[in-house]
């Protein structure tokens, strides 16, 4: 790993469960593996609610209003419920209109969590990892509390996300990002063999957060994008952190730096100083996830 005297950061919150149009749109998406048609049981008890048949938090009144179907929670197929896009201000009838364009979760109960706070922070087990906004290499802003509690068929309680804290200016930053990407790297493959497929079948959600540019200064959605440019990879969110939060708050000494977030948006692990970061990826290929 390449060592200067940043402060490095705890950012975050996964997978990145984006995906191409051509991929599976249940193994990775927001809305219901279910929810290709078939229908709910409407009002359930007959006791005089408005009905809502594919139970996606719109009536089917509203549903007819809006032109969606009732019997489908995503009418657009684009992985976001239509309730949700309704509350987002995206069409629901137009798979070009999205949430977000590269096909990032989306978690509507993210208000009722605790979004901690960039001032109280520590490193331990248990504590919190700050909601906040990120520009992506979309040019658009993340919500990093849409990855939390989203589940997989491994953990049906919610995914957990491995953040990766990077720069520009890092040369170890860019081969880690190109093998995950790529899977060009023997020698990583051979270290951690398990962490690309867990990535890109969304068993963990990997976030890279750009916490410098190339001059050591602030990063900016540019280098988001010429970064994404450089290692494409459709299931990474490059997440530029212009206002430099992660590292302000959460001091390492190399990158890349890599640590584990809960669902709950809780730290699982953070390496010790005396701990390379490369410990956390250790840790993701031998746990079952």
């Amino acid at each position: 790993m390449q060592q200067r005297s940043l402060l490095l950061a705890l950012g975050f919150a996964l997978a990145t469960t984006a995906c191409e149009a051509d991929k599976d749109t249940n193994a990775d998406t927001g809305a219901d593996s279910n929810d290709s048609g078939e229908t709910g049981d409407g009002d359930g008890d007959g006791d005089g609610e408005p009905a809502d048949t594919d139970e996606d938090g719109l009536t089917d009144e509203e549903e007819a209003e809006l032109g969606t179907d009732p019997t489908k929670k995503d009418t657009d197929g684009d992985q976001y419920w239509d309730s949700w896009e309704v509350t987002e201000g995206t069409d629901p009838l137009d798979p070009e209109s999205r949430i977000y364009t590269g096909y990032w979760p989306y978690n509507p109960n993210k208000d009722e969590m605790d979004p901690g706070d960039w001032n109280v922070i520590g490193k331990w087990n248990g504590t919190r990892f700050p909601r906040d906004q990120f520009l992506d290499q979309h040019g658009e802003w993340v919500d990093n509390y849409d990855f939390s509690e989203y589940p997989s068929e491994t953990k049906p309680e919610g995914t957990y996300m491995i953040i990766d804290l990077s720069a520009v200016w890092c040369g170890p930053c860019h081969t880690v990002a190109d093998w995950i990407a790529k899977g060009n790297n023997p020698g990583l493959e051979a270290d951690y063999p398990t962490i690309r497929a867990k990535v890109h079948e969304g068993r963990v959600f990997w976030l890279t957060y750009l916490i410098e540019d190339g001059n050591y200064a602030p990063p900016s959605v540019t280098d988001s994008q010429e970064w994404a440019a450089q290692h494409p990879d459709a299931y990474v969110p490059v997440l530029a952190d212009e206002e430099q939060h992660t590292p302000a708050a959460y001091g390492v000494g190399a990158i890349p730096h890599f640590f584990i977030v809960g669902p709950d948006m809780l730290l699982e692990y953070f390496p010790a100083a005396n701990e390379s970061g490369y410990e956390t990826l250790s840790i993701i290929d031998a746990y079952d996830f």
